[in-house]
This record gives structure tokens, sequence and C-alpha cells, in this order.
């Protein structure tokens, strides 16, 4: 059996006739920027996360640089982010002339190490980014009473945890400002790009609103006293979202219950699997397995012989990247990042993936083995 690595189309069944009209009432409105489909999201989503605000934007590396700048992150600043997760989080740093500093993470959740984080400090850190990696959250209560102490501030990358909680709090209300992707494929996905900050704070709403359109007054929009980007999240895309984040919670239910059948299939396996903390409600954007003993890419090789596509993330670190190694940043020892690099393996995994279909990826792995 072929198996899709991701079906982006079998979740948008559930409401597509619903999308449609939407989609249909915006092209007849022709408030396609800033309009009135915005404004909902916005609203909708700061209610479901629980911050007092959310403002949508062009994409999730536009709210983590909004978010640093808005907090006066600044050129010469250190801010710490974790190097096992996508390359966006230390760019938006990097945007803003700041420095990341890369600190190591846990292996049994991949998130920041609270522990790894502490190491990391100087007295140049300003800030740190906590990313929900692969649909589960970091340890907030340890980073938070850490950046407390040490009097940082902390921005929230959420991109791949929508809807993921710790502690029954949900992911990007814990910080000064939460940052959300809406590419299609995340757990709130559009049907393009797209963005969401949210925060609490006033001030930070006022801030990233103007850098998204031009750096334009809130009250004049003739007035510009920001230096600001094009950044907005279309109305369009306002709409759909709108729609499926009504969705949200019933497709990562779905999410979950492809990543039980993957345990209970796969538990008799030399594989390590992904798991859920105590604390923590999983949402398995991912569902990212470790192979031991150097036998990834002979399984990932396998697994592509017989019709099924994986993926690696991230064999390349983020502080192994080329753009990194043109930059100044302190060294840092990322023991578990090393050994994760050469052994986390991605399987299909999306709402709408049929028993068979797991069946299939599991069976295969089996084989492997066997």
């Amino acid at each position: 059996m072929k198996v899709p690595y991701f079906d982006v189309s079998r979740q948008h069944q559930k409401f597509a006739i619903e999308a449609q009209a939407a989609l249909e009432k915006i092209l007849k409105s022709g408030a396609y920027i800033l309009g009135p489909a915005l404004k909902d999201l916005e609203a909708e989503f700061a209610a479901y996360v629980g911050t007092r605000f959310a403002i949508g934007v062009g994409s999730g590396t536009d709210a983590l640089t909004f978010s640093l700048k808005a907090l006066d992150i600044k050129k010469g600043d250190e801010v710490i982010v974790p190097s096992f997760t996508f390359t966006s989080t230390a760019l938006a740093v990097l945007h803003l002339g700041a420095i990341p500093v890369f600190a190591d993470v846990d292996e049994k959740t991949f998130n920041l190490d609270p522990k790894s984080v502490e190491k990391a400090l100087s007295k140049k850190t300003r800030a740190l980014i906590p990313v929900h990696l692969f649909g589960q959250c970091a340890d907030m209560t340890a980073l938070m009473a850490l950046a407390k102490q040490k009097k940082l501030k902390v921005v929230e990358d959420a991109c791949q945890a929508h809807g993921a909680l710790w502690n029954k709090v949900m992911a990007g209300a814990f910080g000064n400002a939460g940052c959300f992707s809406f590419y299609p494929t995340k757990n709130l996905g559009g049907i393009g790009d797209g963005g969401m900050v949210t925060t609490s704070d006033e001030k930070l709403l006022k801030r990233v609103t103007q850098y998204r359109n031009l750096g334009k007054g809130i009250e004049d929009p003739f007035v510009h006293d920001e230096i600001g980007w094009t950044s907005r999240l279309d109305s369009l895309q306002a709409a759909f979202l709108s729609i499926k984040l009504r969705f949200l919670d019933e497709l990562n239910r779905e999410r979950r219950a492809v990543a039980e059948l993957y345990h209970q299939k796969l538990s008799a396996t030399p594989l390590i699997l992904p798991r859920e903390t105590t604390q923590a409600y999983h949402v398995y954007h991912l569902y990212v397995v470790r192979v031991t003993d150097e036998k990834r890419d002979a399984l990932k090789a396998h697994l592509a012989a017989e019709g099924i596509p994986t993926m690696v993330h991230y064999a390349t670190p983020v502080d192994a990247q080329p753009v990194m190694k043109k930059q100044k940043i302190r060294k840092v020892k990322l023991p578990v990042t090393e050994i994760l690099r050469e052994e986390v393996l991605t399987l299909p995994l999306f709402p709408g993936m049929t028993e068979p279909e797991i069946a299939a990826v599991a069976g295969s792995i089996r084989k492997f083995y066997s």
C-alpha cells in the first residue's frame, strides 16, 4: 500500500462547503486586507488560546521577529533558542541584529532543556524562545520560573503546537508573546502562508499591529512612527482559518488517535517512540521516532521502497546551518542535539489517516526489523 506523507485535503472535507461560502463572501465584499474577517479571527483565536489579544501577520517567522522587536530586543542582545528546531526561530533573532545562543534539548520531549538554558545564560541574555516542538509544550513551569528569576522576556514559538497544553494552559499563553504559523501542514493550517501573535500586553499589541502594516499609526494611518513591514494576514486566509478553528480540537484528537495506534503497533520494535509528559497535552504535529544503532537511513530507504515517504527533522540543526556559521555566536555544548540529528525519523501522520495506512507503515517497520 502506498501511504501519503500528508494529505491536507482529507481534513478540509469536514467544512469544505462552509469554507467555500465564506471565501465567496470575502470575494464579493472587496475587504481583502485588514477587514472584518481578520478582526473576527483575532478575537476568536485570542479567546481560544486564553490571551487578551491576537494579531494576524504574514507568517510565523514574522510573528517571532515582530514579538522580539516589540520587546526591545536589539543589536548585540543574546536570545536563548534551541538548535534542534526549524531555522526560523533563530532567523527572527538575526533579523534584529541580536545573537542567538543555542541551548540543548531534552532527549525524551525534544524540547528546550531548562538546565541547558541556565548554562547558556550570560550578562547579555535578554530573552529566550521555547519551541513547543512537534506538538508538545516545553517545560513552561521551569522555563518561566527561570525567566522570572533572570528577568528575561519569553517569546513562545508555538508554530507546531496549536491546541497543545501545559498544566491545562494553552501554548501561546505563557510568555510575553506567543507565535503561531498557519502554514498549510500545521495543526491549524491555512491555504497559504500566515501567522499570529498572541499576547495580553497592550503595548506589545500596539507595536506589532504597527509593524505588520508599514509602521502606520493606530489612530492616524497617514502617520508612520515605526519602521514597519508589509505583513498582514489577508481576509481570505482569516475567513478560512476562522472556520477551521472550530474544528481544531477535533482534528487534534484525530492526530492523537493516529499516534496511539502507532504506539500500539510499534511498541515491540526497537524504535524509541515519542512520549507525552505528565503535564502536557500532545497534539502530534509530527510523529517523530528515534532509530538507534545507525539504522535510520536504512529504515528510511526501506520504507520509501515500499511506498511510504518519511522525513528527517532536523538532520542539520540550526547551529550547523551555513547561515549560522557566518555569525559570531557563543558555542554551547549540545550533546543531545548531536544524538537526535542522527536518529530522528518522522512517520506519516495527519487527520483522516486510515487504520489500514497506519497498519501498513507499522507493518513495514516490523518487516525491516524482522
